[in-house]
């Protein structure tokens, strides 16, 4: 049989197993050739476990060389030295400063953008309540505690501030029947008013050229009135919508720099602390932490000795610079 004749016959296609739908879980099935890298990889461990048992179990604990004076081992483990040379302190006093220019740098152009977004919260009339009042304040319209904390934390309203609740008009009452009298008469002033239906009488058109009175003059005009302020009613729902998009932007936004101004200044304040630490004079350790919302600018020479009080480690989370005071040297 010649080979054209042998290709030209149909063959069956042998594919490969695959994998059981209840274990499908384990994906695809493992073949042959995935098993001899498997078995490779795992007998290429055990072997240098071997290797590594052998050479403990040969080792002379009475072997010395002159080298192992200038090693050293921490907790058993001999640690190499990778020949680094320290760099003099006055490089790395440059170097902090420079890294405490770059931190200064960007914390003002950070205070600049925080100040652009206080201005334009400053400038809506809706910040804290709206103008409309059919917006009841449990709606989208209302500040949540953690829009008003970044408001108070921005300086944009006062601490503190919290909205005056309404007035309330206490009347006492001789008996139970004039309460009962009294809470009818309160009740009845609260109902809604009854809306008052205009029907219109509808006019045929007989196709007489007829002399428009004034009456349905006024009717027309009252019309159009009316779609006109169907018109302005919906587009001042969209601004308004659009207004509350706006302002939970912007608050949204100052929150995060304000969070990030917190950050560079303690950045800041540790690498000025670093610097000073590595430089001269005789100095004492206040407090390990920060107190959480502690003004930065307190003059540290003023602080009380015995007010300094040692806290716990701070949290990696939420650091906090450290406080040191130092001592008064007379300059020549």
């Amino acid at each position: 049989m010649t080979s054209s004749l042998r290709n030209s016959l149909h063959r069956r296609n042998h594919k490969e197993r695959s994998q059981l739908s209840h274990r499908a879980k384990f994906g695809i099935l493992e073949k042959h050739k995935d098993y001899v890298q498997r078995a490779r990889d795992y007998h290429s461990k055990q072997d240098r476990i071997t290797r590594l048992r052998q050479k403990a179990a040969d080792r002379n604990k009475d072997e010395f060389y002159f080298g192992m004076n200038k090693e050293r081992t921490v907790q058993g483990v001999h640690v190499k030295d990778r020949g680094n040379i320290s760099m003099p302190m006055d490089m790395v006093k440059l170097l902090k400063t420079q890294d405490e220019g770059y931190v200064r740098t960007m914390r003002a152009n950070g205070i600049k953008k925080i100040e652009r977004i206080k201005s334009q919260l400053t400038a809506l009339a809706n910040l804290i309540a709206p103008q409309d009042d059919n917006i009841e304040d449990d709606g989208e319209d209302a500040l949540d505690e953690t829009d008003l904390e970044t408001l108070r934390e921005a300086g944009i309203i006062p601490p503190g501030t919290k909205q005056r609740p309404p007035p309330r008009h206490i009347i006492f009452a001789e008996n139970e029947v004039e309460a009962k009298q009294l809470s009818q008469r309160q009740s009845s002033n609260k109902a809604k008013p009854t809306i008052e239906v205009d029907v219109e009488r509808t006019e045929v058109d007989l196709g007489w050229k007829t002399v428009e009175s004034a009456s349905s003059r006024r009717r027309r005009k009252n019309k159009c009135s009316a779609v006109v302020s169907t018109g302005i009613v919906e587009g001042a729902e969209e601004t308004r919508q659009l207004n509350v998009q706006n302002r939970k932007r912007l608050l949204k936004e100052l929150a995060a720099r304000l969070k990030r101004d917190t950050q560079l200044r303690y950045t800041q304040r540790e690498l000025e602390m670093q610097r000073l630490l590595a430089g001269k004079g005789g100095r004492r350790k206040l407090r390990g932490v920060e107190e959480v919302g502690a003004e930065n600018d307190e003059d540290e020479d003023e602080m009380d000795d015995a007010a300094a009080s040692k806290t716990s480690k701070a949290d990696e989370k939420d650091y906090k610079p450290r406080v040191y005071k130092w001592r008064i040297e007379r300059k020549r």
